[in-house]
Parts: C-alpha cells; structure tokens; sequence
C-alpha cells in the first residue's frame, strides 16, 4: 500500500514476536510490521525489501545484535534502530550518550510508549540512523551487555586506511593489534578511528599482551592523544593504569570565584550529592573554570570535552557516564556555548540516580549565569 512504513522487529522469543506485531500494525496509520528470529532472518527480509525501522534485541542466537547493527551500520546506514535491551534505558542512554544517536528500550517495555517513539522516529527520518552509532558507543554497548567477541575495525581515513582487531571477552576489552601495535597502545589508536566499519566474529582467541586497563580510560585517554595530535603537540601515552591513576598534577587554572561558589552551593544543597567528590565546570577547551570538592586536576577534563565532542556526532547530549574501579564520571552539558558540568562520583558510596537528579538542578543554576 502506497505510504505504508514498514517495521522490521527483530528477536528470538516467538511470544515477544507475535506481541509486537500484533501491537505495532496499524493499517490506518500506516504502519506494517515484518518479523525475524534473528540477524540472519533480518538480513534476507533487509536485501528483500525496503525497512524504514528496526527494533531488535541484542542477544539472539546464530546472528544477534550487534553483528546486526554491524551489517546495518555498513549496507543501511540511514535506517532508525531501536535497541531492546535488559539494561534500563536511562542507564544505557546515560553511559552511551545515546541522544540523537540510537535508541534503547528497556524490557519489559509499555506498548503505547513504543507506538509513540516509532511514530516520532519514522516522522523524522533522522533520530536513530545507524551512521550515528559512533565506535565508542558501540564498544561501550558492547561492554555493557557482556559480549565475548573479536571485531575487525576498518577506518576509512581520506589519507590512509587503517585496519584493526579489537578483542573482548565477556564485556572486558582483552587485546588489540593494527599495524605493528599490539595491546593497550593498538587499542588507544583503534578508538580514534573515524567512519570506522566494524565487522564481529563471536569468538576470543588468547591474546598476549593482556589489556589491563579500564575501557573508559582508553577511550577517553586515545582522545586526548588525538586532540594533541591534531593541535601540533607531540602526544605522551600516560604511565599503565586505570582512569583513576591519572587524576593527576595539572597545574592549576584560575577559575570565577562565583561559579565555584554556586558549585558549592550545589554540593551543600543536593540530596544526591553524597559520595560526590568533585564538581569541575568545564569550558569547551577542556581548562576548568571552577572547581567545588577535591580538585582532581584538569588533564581528564580536556579528555572529557574531546570525548564529549566526538560521540555528540554533531547532535547535542543530555548526559554521559564513565564507569572506573572506584568512580563514576558523569558529565553533563550546561549552557549554550560547549561548557559541561563532570563529577567524580565514589561508586561505592554515591546514589547515581538522585545525583543525577541534583546534577539538572545544578544545570539549570549555573545555565542561568553561563547564558
């Protein structure tokens, strides 16, 4: 029927199939739904006939779902994916930064809610295109969900291509080699890729030398080195360890004794704000302009506003976390010129969801003076 849309839902519960295909028809609103048991199955049904949206889960047998978006990201990039996911969607959206990027949806999910997010997204055609899916993203997805799998990367630099193995096992990033790297520094160079194709074998080979550190730490620290490395400065790989270790000696910066004040204030006032150590504002450069708490020096914050810029692909963000041994980092834009909020968090100690309530509010406060 001339108009129609059609929804790929992608899964291999048979009862979770005929519920969503059932619940997502509407003939009078247009909208069509086909269904497959996993990637394979989407694969055929995707080189058989136009989809203008995919809706599947992550862990399916034979093809699942990432190999899925690995395949759309490279044959049909302009397609909207929403993602189901055990994971809670303000957590997963909250770590991947997922705004303007991909959608997840939390199981079990309310179908009116789902109705109304695949009408909005087939509306603008733009909101959850595979191309957005930046590789940081995906590898933190991949993290998350505990995947044992090795991904052959493949970057399409205008200059040169650069090819790459990254390995992971159950979530943890064991091992990379591109070129003549192997380890920690191949994966450092790895996550800088731009426009980087990605390819997924679901199997982990021994790999030696073992990654030690934390999948936060090389993402934000292989931005810092690509941000000195496109500024002329002659790049410093930092001494083994995790993201905690280099909270380090950066020399002071002057910073507006108001804005620390209003920081403080926050702190004092906040019901979430235990376990909070630090509240840093940070202007786009990366220096620090105010600091309320222990100040953890500004080397991460460059590092954090270059990570920032990166995975925004262009869209603006609501809300990123870093999750280390002992820490959570969270960041949060505030204002209208590029400045973000990061709090150090102890993990141990520190209601994530209430903070992140406070954090809005501290938003809001310093949005106000920002302009």
């Amino acid at each position: 029927m001339p108009g129609m849309k059609t929804v790929l839902v992608v899964d291999d519960e048979p009862s979770v199939l005929f519920a969503l295909s059932e619940g997502l028809s509407d003939r009078r609103g247009g909208v069509r739904v086909v269904t497959a048991a996993n990637g394979i199955e989407a694969v055929a049904v995707l080189e058989a006939e136009p989809v203008d949206l995919v809706l599947t889960d992550l862990r399916m047998p034979d093809m699942d779902g990432f190999e899925l978006l690995a395949f759309l990201r490279r044959n049909h990039p302009s397609v909207p994916v929403i993602l189901m996911t055990a994971l809670g969607s303000d957590e997963t959206s909250a770590r991947l930064g997922t705004a303007g990027s991909f959608e997840c949806l939390a199981k079990p999910f309310h179908l009116p809610d789902l109705k109304r997010k695949i009408a909005e997204m087939l509306a603008q055609r733009v909101k959850g295109r595979v191309e957005n899916i930046s590789l940081a993203s995906f590898l933190q997805l991949l993290e998350m969900e505990r995947k044992t799998c090795t991904l052959s990367v493949r970057s399409h630099d205008p200059e040169a291509v650069h090819e790459g193995k990254l390995f992971f096992r159950a979530g943890r990033l064991v091992g990379a080699a591109t070129g003549g790297l192997e380890g920690r520094e191949a994966a450092l160079e790895i996550v800088t890729w731009d426009h980087a194709d990605i390819e997924i074998t679901d199997v982990c080979p021994p790999v030696e030398p073992e990654i030690e550190v934390a999948l936060s730490f090389l993402l934000m620290e292989g931005m810092r080195l690509k941000d000195e490395s496109e500024r002329g400065q002659e790049a410093e790989l930092p001494e083994e360890g995790d993201l905690d270790d280099t909270l380090i000696e950066a020399p002071p910066r002057p910073q507006s004794e108001e804005l620390g004040r209003l920081l403080s204030e926050g702190m004092r006032g906040g019901k979430g704000m235990k376990g909070v150590q630090a509240i840093l504002l940070v202007e786009p450069d990366g220096t620090v302009a105010a600091v309320a708490g222990a100040d953890p020096g500004d080397g991460m914050a460059a590092a954090a506003a270059r990570f920032l810029r990166d995975l925004g692909a262009g869209e603006p963000l609501q809300e990123v976390l870093a999750t280390t041994g002992n820490h959570y980092w969270l960041a949060r834009p505030v204002g209208g010129e590029g400045h973000f909020l990061l709090l150090l968090l102890d993990r141990h100690r520190a209601n994530l969801a209430r903070t992140q309530l406070d954090l809005v509010a501290i938003e809001r406060m310093l949005g106000e003076r920002l302009g």
